[in-house]
């Protein structure tokens, strides 16, 4: 009897080992999906915007920025090329959500959902869509340049050439050189108006001149056409720091004395580095996809899916 036992113990054994190691098995592919998972989970990005008490993902930051970055009513390749350039420079300022952003001019503006739907009103659900659609659509995709984030600059409206990174700060940047952007055949408001009087340009130049003095103003500009230096008498500026003082939509101006008026015309829109908004919209109209609109504005660079860090 403790024979036959023993064998059909034996017997029993070999019976449930298959079903003994199936279970091992299945508890082994449970506990690596549960471990790829928590790879894949660590790999979620987040950006935290300064005066928010809550980290936002990242996908749903870039919404927020394009949709105060770019009118909304712009060709879906813009919005798409708009979203990977915010996706490539929040990465690049925050070192991949490490650090907080500013949600101004400065940075990025960032509008969340109550601000969009204050600005839009009863376009609300269609621009929702249409900007939210672009983000999907390029989810996960950034500007590199030799296996790193580039410092995606962009801007609303060029002169008709794009600022190159060393006219802008003095620091070259390979890939951030003057391209050329027919933006303003297509902007309504390429060029603006601005006048002041003689006392208020004193006041804001910290001057004492005369607009006789001011007839005489000399123009030194750059490759690109913008403003370098402006020269009245034993006075001088940087053309970027005119454009601070005085407000300028940009630093491609002209100065003309008008009766008792000074008035300053300018054209284009923003610090002209790198996308051109508006160019983004003009090649996207004449058949330009969001790829190619990138590799215009950004040259030598490559369209790459984050990897985690």
């Amino acid at each position: 009897m403790v024979v036959v036992a023993s064998i059909f113990g034996f017997i029993s054994v070999l019976f449930f080992f298959p079903f003994i190691f199936k279970e091992a098995d299945q508890k082994l592919e449970a506990a690596s999906e549960k471990k790829e998972e928590k790879i894949v989970n660590a790999c979620e990005l987040t950006i935290h915007v300064s005066g928010s008490e809550e980290p936002i993902d990242l996908e749903e930051y870039v919404i927020g920025v394009v949709s105060a970055e770019m009118p909304a009513n712009f060709h879906p390749e813009a919005l798409k090329a708009q979203a990977i350039a915010a996706r490539t420079y929040v990465l690049k300022s925050t070192d991949y959500g490490k650090t907080a952003i500013e949600p101004t001019v400065a940075k990025q503006v960032f509008y969340d959902p109550n601000t969009r739907k204050a600005n839009w009103d009863e376009s609300f659900e269609e621009y929702e869509n249409k900007v939210r659609q672009a983000v999907e659509s390029t989810k996960g995709e950034i500007i590199n340049y030799n296996g790193e984030l580039i410092t995606a600059m962009f801007h609303s409206m060029s002169n008709g050439m794009t600022e190159s990174s060393k006219n802008y700060s003095g620091t070259e940047l390979p890939y951030l050189q003057s391209v050329a952007s027919t933006d303003f055949q297509y902007a309504d408001n390429y060029e603006m108006e601005k006048s002041f009087t003689i006392n208020e340009w004193n006041q804001l130049l910290n001057t004492n001149l005369t607009l006789n003095q001011l007839k005489n103003i000399r123009i030194k500009r750059n490759n690109t056409g913008r403003v370098e230096t402006v020269i009245v008498g034993k006075n001088e500026w940087a053309g970027r720091d005119v454009r601070t003082l005085l407000d300028l939509r940009s630093t491609d101006f002209r100065i003309e004395v008008k009766g008792e008026k000074i008035v300053v015309t300018t054209e284009g829109y923003g610090h002209g580095v790198g996308m051109s908004q508006y160019g983004a919209d003009a090649m996207a109209d004449n058949g330009a996809t969001a790829h190619e609109i990138i590799q215009h504005y950004y040259k030598n660079t490559n369209i790459e899916k984050i990897t985690c860090k």
